[in-house]
């Protein structure tokens, strides 16, 4: 094979690529509506594809009106989790930081930040049965509801069957949109939940917004500088809303953030578990 040639016609390809978006992106009077013509649509489902990137969707070429969003963390308070999860029977264990351990035998809560819980349950013998998502589905929601908590709030954003279980997570949702990143993760093995993960957000205030978010077919192009990105399959596409601690500028310490603005940004959804928020402006 003449590599020489190969690598000139790569380069002229290349070059002709670039010269598309450009055209699109820059010289078009109506960037808006150039990024959402059917052929920048296929000229970027072709970058995307060159990259290893395959796409099982469409990209969106709408958006749903969205709002301005203020969202506060679910405070996580050892007392109460104690209650809830082991009727006070725990031992609670403070270190000198910002974590907290809950001791029941075989059953652990750790509390990190009281933003952050992780359940885990050592013990192995199946007190369920379970034959399909749907039941996996339900125990960890009644899992939730037996200990006082809400789960109208929460959508499964993404699942996958291991050889022993089932992986779940669920995600806050407002209006059909999910909120990043707030989420519970339960895994479950031989019908018993092991491990559950929550770092959970509630609606403070709603406003309208004049937010404006880059059309799709523009946003997802971000994907081709991420390496993570690479070889992947895309699943879902979706307008989501996202609240970011560390871009809170009047924040000195986003750690400790309790609240803050919830934004309007792309979530991809990819098969493999994998996603990425664009919030781009």
């Amino acid at each position: 094979m003449d590599w020489s040639k190969a690598k000139t016609i790569l380069i002229v390809a290349l070059l002709v690529t670039n010269i598309f978006l450009a055209y699109f992106l820059y010289g078009a009077q109506d960037t808006g509506n150039a990024v959402l013509d059917p052929e920048f649509i296929q000229e970027t489902e072709d970058l995307l594809g060159r990259n290893g990137i395959v796409l099982q969707t469409e990209i969106p070429t709408k958006t749903q009106q969205l709002y301005n969003l203020t969202v506060e963390y679910e405070i996580m308070q050892p007392g109460r989790i104690n209650e809830s999860f082991f009727g006070s029977e725990g031992t609670i264990n403070r270190s000198e930081g910002a974590v907290v351990e809950i001791d029941n035998g075989k059953e652990e809560v750790t509390v990190i930040n009281e933003k952050l819980m992780i359940y885990e349950n050592s013990g192995e013998e199946a007190v369920n049965s379970i034959e399909d998502i749907e039941q996996a589905v339900d125990l960890a929601l009644g899992f939730l509801q037996e200990r006082g908590y809400e789960t109208q709030d929460m959508g499964l954003s993404y699942w996958r069957e291991t050889e022993t279980g089932y992986y779940l997570d669920f995600t806050k949702t407002f209006q059909d949109s999910y909120i990043e990143l707030s989420y519970t993760l339960f895994r479950i093995e031989n019908g018993n939940i092991v491990r559950m993960e929550r770092t959970w957000l509630n609606t403070k205030e709603i406003e309208q917004t004049d937010y404006k978010i880059v059309p799709a077919p523009k946003a997802i192009l971000e994907l081709l500088s991420m390496g993570d990105a690479s070889n992947k399959t895309i699943t879902d596409i979706t307008l989501c809303y996202y609240f970011d601690p560390e871009k809170q500028e009047y924040l000195d310490d986003y750690q400790q953030a309790k609240e803050g603005r919830a934004v309007p940004a792309w979530r991809v959804q990819f098969k493999d578990g994998y996603k990425v928020i664009l919030d781009l402006e």
